[in-house]
């Protein structure tokens, strides 16, 4: 099957969480600006779990824990050594740049394990590196090429500097909380935590209804409430945490957060479905009606957004 083109005014892209298309090579992308589906031949992807998408690639595990790299719109892909001898779960991953840009310098960050820990991998490493940084990490996101911050459950938040030492350093001490997740990101050098609140859905098992987004300094140490983004949409899930400027994208609405299903206690009972847009001025969430939830479980391949925000 010949793999469609897909412009740049294109993106984002919501990848579905399968394609239903008689073919396991096969991913469906929605576009965001557009509503248009796009079908995407991804041999590379076939048999394996999404675990994470940054700078426009996709990246993915097999069962033997070997992590590849993969690019949709372009079908390249880079193989990366086994991350452990075991089957381990990767929660998030993301790229410090854009592999075919900078195939020498490019470092992947990773949380994983029933620990959540942080682990990296360098271009042309043979293997990769565990830091020592503590567990139970949420959310991690990149600043050039070998700076990237992490954020715990407890929201802690930690620098990691790769080829530098010390390796990391707190930069925020945990602080209490209300919500099942936790998501860091970055708007013209400030810091925000953004509160994922799940409930008890009778189908689905669980459903999203209302996030929280805090500004913090780092300096003092505290933090407040943001009532509203007007110009700005967030994107959350497993996709590297980002923002765009919602009056430069067509079709992205300001003020809103878009979320996918990353909710990794979902696997067993049920996973995937919970994946829309929150609207920040009336606390509301727009389903989006593009999938049957019905007979939805927990497979290989979540909701995720694919942006390139290099």
């Amino acid at each position: 099957m010949q793999t469609e083109i897909v412009h740049p005014q294109e993106l984002p892209l919501l990848l579905l969480p399968n394609s239903f298309l008689n073919n396991n090579d096969v991913k469906s992308f929605l576009s965001i600006p557009t509503n248009k589906l796009h079908h995407l031949n991804l041999p590379a992807a076939r048999g394996k779990t999404i675990c994470g998408s940054s700078a426009g690639w996709l990246i993915v595990i097999d069962y033997v824990s070997t992590i590849t790299l993969i690019n949709p719109l372009t079908s390249a892909h880079i193989q990366l050594p086994q991350i452990s001898p075991n089957k381990v779960l990767i929660h998030k991953a993301i790229l410090s740049s854009e592999p075919e840009c900078d195939p020498y310098n490019f470092v992947v960050m990773v949380i994983y394990g029933e620990k959540k820990q942080l682990a990296y991998y360098k271009a042309r490493s043979e293997s990769w590196e565990v830091l020592e940084a503590g567990c139970y990490y949420d959310d991690v996101i990149s600043e050039g090429r070998r700076k990237f911050y992490a954020l715990n459950e407890h929201g802690k938040v930690v620098k990691c500097k790769v080829n530098s030492l010390p390796a990391f350093k707190e930069v925020l001490e945990p602080w209490s909380f209300q919500g099942n997740k936790l998501y860091l990101f970055r708007i013209e050098g400030q810091f925000f935590v953004v509160f994922r609140s799940l409930k008890d859905h009778q189908v689905s098992g669980y459903e999203t209804y209302k996030f929280s987004v805090f500004k913090l300094n780092v300096k003092k140490e505290r933090y407040h409430m943001m009532g509203s983004f007007p110009s700005v949409a967030l994107f959350l899930g497993q996709n590297q945490s980002t923002w765009l400027h919602a009056d430069e994208t067509k079709g992205v609405v300001g003020n809103s957060i878009y979320f996918t299903d990353d909710y990794a206690s979902g696997c067993g009972g049920g996973g995937g479905h919970d994946f829309g847009r929150y609207n920040m001025e009336d606390d509301s969430v727009e389903r989006f009606e593009c999938w049957d939830f019905q007979n939805l479980k927990c497979i290989e391949s979540r909701p995720i957004y694919l942006i390139s925000n290099m």
